[in-house]
């Protein structure tokens, strides 16, 4: 069982429901689970939301029968870095700078910045460096984040 996509499914429509876009769920060594949000209404993060989402999924957690819940739990912020998870992600950040990881060497490289300029398909996403384009799949990639320097 895969216990971050498990989460995910449990978390993601709840806190829509209370006013948060669920990020990211990940598994930190064997005992911390950090959950990545921020508000739907304007896309930032406070300590009273941290606090917040760490009380209600508690009580998600306690009531959920299928899940053994035995870690610590980690409430967090996208930070000035925010990783990009899903496609909509690349679509709500077309003319963004990231850097991202890739899962396998696409034109010699594993690793590549540039400038999100479109999102092909659903599936593709085109990328700018410098005034090279680059098509990469959506599959493809391992890690995507913002890059902080041309926020």
């Amino acid at each position: 069982m895969d216990i971050e996509k498990t989460i995910n499914d449990i978390l993601a429509e709840p806190l829509r429901g209370i006013g948060y876009n669920l990020i990211r769920i990940k598994k930190i060594g064997s005992k911390k689970l950090q959950i990545m949000a921020e508000r739907i209404s304007d896309n930032s993060l406070d300590i009273n939301d941290c606090v917040k989402i760490s009380k209600f999924s508690s009580v998600i957690f306690e009531n959920e029968r299928l899940l053994n819940f035995n870690f610590d739990l980690e409430v967090s912020s996208p930070g000035i870095n925010r990783p990009l998870i899903k496609i909509d992600d690349y679509r709500n950040h077309l003319g963004f700078y990231v850097d991202i990881k890739l899962k396998k060497i696409i034109n010699n490289k594993n690793k590549i910045s540039g400038k999100i300029i479109n999102l092909l398909d659903q599936q593709t996403i085109e990328l700018k460096q410098n005034k090279k384009i680059f098509l990469i799949p959506f599959k493809d990639i391992k890690e995507c984040k913002l890059d902080p320097n041309y926020l």
